[in-house]
């Protein structure tokens, strides 16, 4: 049996002086700290303020006059049985009741806010309370000062009991009715039938428990979920340890039983949110490839400059730096049955494998309405129809594409929505004046106007699409004017070696969207 250790009050209130003093102290570093919104270093103070508080509590428990009353004298014969087990849980307990054989520092979860935070040394004022005096908000008002923030009520309702295996008497804090939703007329519930009120699939480690602490006489834990008699269940965490007298006889089993639901759910939460994050990542990893494969097998990679029927042509596509933004822009160049050439340029919007797929359909439908000998402008009208009717709703891109004629060195262009074509010549570089046309999937009946280019040997036209041009805090007009300015670094350049200029004079090292780059040298 152990004895009540002694204290002396002049120690207790100097003790209780300088933990006052250092909470103070504590608590100016939270107000500076708030001002200036340092959140993690304020919510530290908040933990340290709320276990000093609770620090004090304890200590004034301990400067509390002893009951004369039998029950309480008799109840002071056992100081604090059921929590010295507990102390081994919790390191904030003083080192004086760390005598016991059982004791080793052990850490518990807790959850603050919405963060799991493990480890976190539990308050040791919901430890030392006796098991008659149960565990009630912050107590000790006088000592407490309103600055002082309130502990944080997520770490779950702490209860006691004490089973006395002589007399078969049986104490429960009024929190242990409240965990196992019982009525206290009932009374409470014997050691050996706390099975009976377990969950069927947690029975072995409960049974463990009790065998443990009733037969083999040794300190035990265990977590199990409690069949409440509401319906409800309540994942519970029970540290006990039986009492012996001098001679080894056992007299009693303390316990501490503390509620770990809301630890247990925001875990399962944590669990499912990692998992449902990771398949998302695989989903994404698996559309950026099949994204890519498709590109890859549709988009001609020309990896040196090709000529087509009068045009010297080169192109350069860039991916976007971000690996999940495979995105629509595609280029095409073929010559066609009437000796004429089909030239083509778009960008179907949103990325991955969505818009690499409706970029596979656009490019392979103007192909085939090329080939019957439309004209640029009637390509696009069929083009919007196909984006209106046979893609998803929101589907929307941009176009231009035009039709060679060698023998005259004659361009016809249509355009929807697309960025506009350069022209340079002699050394200088231009807009021609084009209509913009509307973008593709957005009117069911537009018109798409026509221009007519008349060119020379040596002329340069330059197609685009927007994410060459666009760079976020850079305007686009700034961008295209510093492409206009290349004008006589591309003069006498062939093809592959404009597309290089333009590249290395743009300074782009990463795309934030796809881009495409078309140069043809009328030759």
């Amino acid at each position: 049996m152990h004895e009540r250790p002694e204290f002396d009050a002049a120690d207790l209130s100097a003790m209780m002086t300088r933990v006052a003093r250092l909470r103070s102290e504590v608590d100016d570093l939270h107000t500076t700290y708030a001002a200036q919104e340092s959140t993690r270093q304020a919510h530290v103070c908040e933990l340290l303020s709320s276990s000093l508080e609770q620090s004090l509590d304890h200590l004034a428990q301990l400067c509390a006059p002893v009951r004369e009353d039998a029950a309480a004298r008799d109840h002071d014969a056992r100081p604090h049985e059921p929590y010295r087990r507990g102390a081994h849980a919790f390191p904030a307990v003083p080192e004086v009741f760390r005598s016991q054989r059982y004791l080793r520092p052990r850490l518990i979860d807790t959850v603050v806010g919405d963060t799991l935070v493990p480890s976190r040394p539990a308050a040791p004022r919901d430890l030392l309370l006796p098991p008659d005096e149960p565990v009630r908000g912050r107590g000790h008002e006088d000592l407490v000062s309103p600055a002082v923030p309130a502990p944080r009520a997520h770490a779950g309702l702490i209860a006691s009991a004490e089973w006395h295996l002589d007399t078969d008497e049986i104490r429960w804090s009024d929190e242990m009715y409240l965990l196992f939703d019982r009525d206290p007329v009932a009374g409470p519930v014997r050691l050996d039938d706390l099975p009976r009120h377990v969950l069927p699939g947690d029975l072995p480690e409960v049974e463990t428990l009790v065998d443990e602490l009733l037969n083999e006489l040794v300190p035990s834990e265990a977590e199990f979920r409690v069949l409440r008699t509401d319906g409800t269940t309540r994942s519970v965490h029970l540290i006990g340890e039986p009492v012996l007298d001098a001679d080894g006889t056992p007299r009693s089993v303390w316990a501490i039983l503390r509620d770990v639901s809301e630890l247990r759910w925001t875990q399962a939460a944590l669990s499912e949110a990692r998992e449902q994050l990771l398949v998302q990542r695989q989903l994404a990893r698996a559309e950026h490839r099949i994204a890519a494969e498709l590109q890859r097998a549709v988009m001609p990679r020309w990896t040196r400059a090709i000529a087509l029927p009068g045009l010297d042509v080169a192109t350069r596509y860039f991916p976007a730096e971000a690996m999940s933004r495979v995105g629509g822009d595609w280029y095409d160049g073929m010559a066609l049955p009437d000796r004429t050439v089909l030239v083509s340029m778009g960008d179907m919007a949103g990325h991955g494998l969505a818009a690499t797929a409706g970029m596979t359909t656009l490019r392979s439908a103007l192909e085939g309405f090329a080939i019957t000998g439309a004209p640029p402008g009637e390509m696009l009208y069929w083009l919007n129809r196909l984006v209106l009717h046979a893609m998803p709703t929101e589907a929307i891109a941009t176009a231009v594409c035009g039709r060679y004629d060698p023998d005259r060195r004659v361009l016809t262009l249509a355009r929807a929505g697309h960025p506009p074509l350069l022209l340079f010549r002699n050394g200088l570089g231009s807009i021609p004046d084009m209509p913009g046309g509307i973008v593709l999937g957005v009117h069911d009946e537009p018109y798409y106007e026509e221009l007519r280019l008349e060119l020379r040997a040596g002329d340069l036209l330059l197609l685009f699409t927007d994410g060459l041009v666009e760079r976020r805090g850079l305007d686009i007009d700034d961008s295209i004017r510093s492409l206009l300015a290349l004008a006589p670094l591309l003069a006498g350049a062939d093809a592959r070696s404009c597309v290089d200029i333009v590249v290395s004079r743009l300074g782009h090292t990463d795309y934030e969207d796809d881009a495409c780059v078309m140069a043809l040298r009328v030759t």
